[in-house]
């Protein structure tokens, strides 16, 4: 009771747990312990309430003030989330060249395409580089997922990375807005080229789009997590 009064709860949560351990036949007694801890849950629980619920508008104003930038895509048939890509890098508008594509899905996921044209190199890491600084997709694991074919007669090669892998690559864009980044594709051979001006500021948005859509699922999940919590509760004292 003192230290639920003093809002010591990650204290109060182990003597709790100490209760059931060490007075395993003191069923009253322990079940006085489960009535301290249901205390302790809801007035967490309130607590992650009424900060999700006071920052959520803002987040959710900055998420649509970003989200015009980008188009949704979605295939009903093979996806089960569609796809926010920056107006910039949409597929039919980059056909004819080699370039980096980020993109965010509806579960707040971020991925990284590496799209290589007339090349046939197999590549499996990418690296980027501005003078002395670099850094690359791992070049042991191979952890990207590569697809290849070739159409109407040109060859073409991706490699995708989800999540750890492109928002490292994707910060190292950020940080390095004003310098001259090269890409260096990782295969049977290896091909360079520079990030074009355009490609940095559509990744700098994706990435900036990926936090706010991120935060926001997190503050979403939060609620729900505290709502059914508090109900949970609610419905084992309300006889």
């Amino acid at each position: 009771e003192q230290l639920i009064a003093e809002g010591n709860y990650d204290e109060a949560k182990l003597e709790i747990d100490s209760i059931h351990l060490i007075y395993p036949k003191l069923v009253n007694k322990r079940k006085i312990a489960v009535a301290y801890k249901d205390t302790i849950v809801r007035r967490e629980s309130d607590r992650i309430l009424a900060y999700s619920i006071k920052v959520l508008p803002a987040k959710q104003h900055e998420y649509d003030s970003i989200a015009k930038n980008f188009r949704f895509e979605k295939n009903e048939k093979y996806q089960q989330f569609g796809n926010y890509v920056y107006k910039s890098q949409i597929t039919e508008q980059n056909t004819s060249r080699n370039y980096l594509k980020f993109y965010v899905d509806e579960n707040a996921d971020l991925y990284l395409i590496s799209n290589l044209i007339g090349n046939k190199i197999e590549h499996f890491a990418i690296q980027l580089s501005v003078n002395d600084l670099s850094i690359a997709t791992d070049t042991l694991n191979k952890s990207g997922v590569f697809h290849n074919f070739t159409d109407e007669g040109v060859y073409r090669e991706s490699l995708t990375f989800k999540n750890e892998t492109d928002s490292a690559l994707s910060a190292f864009v950020v940080n390095n807005m004003t310098g001259k980044i090269k890409v260096t594709l990782i295969g049977k051979k290896r091909i360079n080229y520079y990030l074009s001006d355009q490609d940095k500021k559509a990744i700098a948005a994706t990435y900036q789009f990926w936090i706010i859509k991120r935060d926001l699922k997190f503050l979403q999940r939060d609620i729900e997590k505290a709502t059914n919590r508090v109900g949970n509760i609610k419905l084992r004292y309300q006889n």
